[in-house]
């Protein structure tokens, strides 16, 4: 009895202190900051399996120092993705978790086994060029995680090429909001210039992190969004979260001129709001011309109740865009020139994920170029299905999208998941994204991405551009030659230019109540020249001039009420239902983005068609944040105005920006003044708060009582100055007066500026 009293109280005693030892469990991973690339192994403790998690101190992250615990269960993805691989030790199997670490700039693509270097795989020819996500973790056990609060993904530099290894997961792994909400992500971007080829043809530009495109960022659908900003240019500029409604933070909206000052020459901003929506979008440069130099990047928001996500494996983020080989300042001065005629620069080249070829033969003396630059590479696994995040981030040109002998199913436009539409080729204009899923199911070999340029909505076409933009898809198994590309057919699908994808085809996954209008707008869209010649872009008559050291936003908060006209200010109060009826007197497409809000497209008209209020779908149309408005046509959009902020409305083709194609609509006015914008916001324009509002003396664009329009004339028919015929007809539309005559000839590209869609939108 008196050795049993012992041994109990040896025991309790062994019990307590283990209980006051700190809280380990054998099923959590050893958090570990490495500094070296090769830090992702597998540690054996006993028979345990002990994941090591390893958080490269990147110059391009920054940890908040906080932790969060996550519990992971089957199907489950933590907010630090990873990539499981299985690796046998003796008759064991371990778990290995790669984590993005960037290798040194050492490493170079070699052949390592599987050609697997560091955990990490690279696909062949180029290792640089394809945002492809494994996913995994199928057999993942009840883990109690402890995961810092950190960018999930790193970029990683190799040979003055991006490198990106991003993991967004698939049905059995699903990056979930599982951690405590209103989470934090913080990502570091340093804007500077440098030097590279996308296309074999090297020149200057800008790079994010020293690379391009930008690195991906990325978060959970109710997460917080911090983004650091440092400007290492010589200019000012500013970064616009593609699609982001900034609901409580419209001063980060980032559009110089309307809602802040630019960032100056090696001064910083930190971008943060909370992020209401869920799907595909991008970054990028509001300041002229930048993004075309390169200022781009993919911005991914994850919807834990995706109703599709049981329904891929795998995620790959697919960016298209068009290239030029002169600098874009160049250009815009040659544009916004009489000699240009309004004619807007033909792009010489296109990208997949930052990559292409270029004949060199056609390049000026003197060129660095290098023919047969490696293409982007996406690998494919039989029997898998994928969902591709396509993001159109051109400065002009619209493509159509294919994928040789596969179907794609469209399931998402812009944040709005819809339900299933099949489609062969895909039309896809500036700045609109789709999501489609796509099934691996043909035979082993090697097959064609296409994105065909529509250069049938260019006014003018260079004649050493290639406007097939091509990459290649190889399933893994494949091990025919590489030598000659793949040899696979396109798709003959009959695909209408220089329009969207039809309405008909676009159907929410799930119906909304469409609610009446109680406000509209007339917005007639037409170009001509000003006094110098120079043929310019205007809204209801009026040219957009920028104000960029007295940006609009600071007027409201200094009881601005009545501003320039040139500013284009259309004022809505809370909870209106705007309906904009955009009717284009130009002989070229637009694709027209709002700011803060997403509409739904309740119809549109070619040249000749006239738009009729009584044949709109109010019954299941599709919300998103840009539509394509017709050449010579016209459409009618409708928002509610429940998101106080100044939001800018224009169009997406950047040429057109520069012209003065824009307008922004103050909502809210009174609700804006309640908002209390950060000091460093501030500081962005120090002369500005309190200052004289003299300049702003009349008043601005009004909303109309009836469906009307004014003529102007087609600006393909200068030389006739022919007006266009009357085509607003509406219930209760008034007598419209003609505009003047004398407009210049001006082709305007295919070109769709998306920003973001909501599901169950504004």
């Amino acid at each position: 009895m008196h050795s049993y009293k012992i041994l109990t109280l040896i025991t309790i005693l062994t019990y307590s202190i283990f209980l006051l030892l700190p809280n380990v469990s054998l099923s959590s991973p050893i958090v570990s900051n490495h500094e070296s690339p090769n830090a992702n192994f597998q540690k054996k403790t006993g028979n345990q399996k002990t994941p090591i998690l390893s958080n490269h101190n990147s110059p391009y992250t920054k940890q908040t120092g906080n932790e969060n615990k996550l519990n992971l269960l089957d199907n489950d993805f933590p907010h630090t993705t990873f990539q499981k691989e299985e690796k046998k030790t003796g008759n064991k199997k371990a778990d290995s978790h790669a984590f993005n670490i960037p290798p040194t700039s050492s490493i170079s693509q070699k052949k390592a086994g599987n050609k697997n270097i560091n955990g990490l795989t690279f696909n062949k020819p180029s290792p640089l060029s394809s945002f492809h996500r494994q996913a995994g973790n199928k057999n993942s056990k009840n883990l109690n995680i402890k995961v810092p609060k950190v960018p999930p993904f790193s970029p990683i530099s190799l040979s003055n090429v991006s490198l990106y290894l991003p993991i967004i997961p698939g049905k059995d792994s699903q990056y979930e909001n599982k951690h405590k909400k209103g989470n934090e992500k913080v990502y570091d971007l340093t804007i500077s210039r440098g030097s590279n080829a996308p296309d074999g043809f090297k020149r200057d530009m800008f790079l994010i992190n020293g690379q391009f495109p930008g690195p991906l960022i990325e978060c959970n659908k109710g997460d917080t969004l911090v983004i650091n900003v440092k400007n290492e240019l010589d200019e000012d500029t500013t970064i616009h979260s593609h699609g982001m409604f900034q609901r409580g933070t419209p001063w980060y909206d980032g559009v110089p001129g309307q809602t802040q000052c630019g960032i100056p020459s090696k001064g910083s901003l930190t971008y943060k709001f909370k992020v209401e929506q869920s799907g595909t979008y991008w970054y990028h440069s509001h300041s002229r011309t930048q993004y075309i130099e390169g200022i781009i990047g993919p911005l991914i928001v994850h919807e834990p109740n995706d109703p599709y996500k049981n329904e891929c494996d795998e995620e790959i983020i697919v960016i298209l865009q068009d290239w030029y080989h002169t600098d874009a300042k160049t250009l815009l001065a040659t544009f916004l020139s009489p000699a240009s005629q309004g004619n807007e620069p033909s792009p010489d080249n296109g990208l997949i994920n930052g990559h292409n070829s270029f004949n060199c033969s056609s390049a000026s003396e003197g060129s660095d170029c290098v023919s047969n630059a490696p293409l982007a590479q996406f690998k494919f696994v039989k029997g898998k299905k994928y969902k591709l995040r396509i993001i159109n981030a051109s400065a002009f040109s619209a493509f159509i999208f294919s994928i040789d002998g596969h179907s794609m199913d469209v399931v998402e436009v812009e944040g709005m998941i819809t339900r299933r539409h099949t489609v062969h080729r895909l039309p896809i204009n500036i700045a609109q994204r789709y999501s489609v899923i796509v099934t691996a199911d043909q035979p082993i070999d090697q097959y064609w991405m296409r994105a065909e340029m529509e250069t049938s909505c260019f006014a003018v076409v260079s004649d050493d551009l290639n406007p097939l933009i091509t990459a290649v898809v190889t399933y893994d198994t494949y091990n025919g030659s590489t030598d000659q590309g793949p040899s696979s057919k396109a798709w003959s699908d009959d695909v209408e230019n220089c329009v969207d994808l039809k309405a008909s085809d676009l159907k929410p996954y799930k119906n909304q109540k469409i609610p009446n209008p109680s406000k509209n707008f007339t917005i007639v869209i037409n170009f001509q020249p000003d006094e110098n010649d120079v043929v310019l872009g205007y809204i209801n008559n009026s040219t957009y001039k920028i104000d960029t050291n007295d940006p609009t936003l600071i007027k409201v908060y200094n009881g601005v009420t009545q501003f320039s006209p040139n500013l284009n200010v259309f004022t809505v109060e809370k909870d209106e239902i705007v309906d904009l009826i955009l009717l284009n007197q130009d002989a070229g497409e637009h694709p027209f983005h709002l700011h803060g809000h997403v509409f739904w497209c309740l119809g549109s008209g070619e040249d000749g068609t006239q738009p009729d209020y009584n044949s709109l779908n109010t019954k299941d149309p599709i919300q998103r944040d840009t539509a394509t408005i017709p050449a010579g046509g016209w459409a009618i959009l409708r928002f509610v105005s429940n998101n106080p902020g100044v939001w800018g409305f224009h169009c997406h083709i950047e040429w057109h920006v520069a012209s003065g194609l824009v307008a922004q609509f103050v909502t809210q006015p009174d609700q804006i003044k309640r908002l209390n914008p950060p000091d460093e916001w501030k500081a962005l324009c120090p002369n500005s708060f309190n200052s004289s509002n003299s300049s702003n003396s009349s008043n601005g664009p009004k909303s109309s009582d009836s469906y009307n329009s004014s003529n102007s004339p087609n600006r393909h028919n200068s030389s006739n100055g022919s007006n266009r015929p009357n085509n607003s007809h509406s219930p209760n539309s008034s007598n419209n007066s003609n505009r003047p005559n004398n407009y210049h000839s001006l082709n305007s590209p295919n070109s769709f500026y998306n920003t973001k869609s909501k599901k169950h939108g504004l």
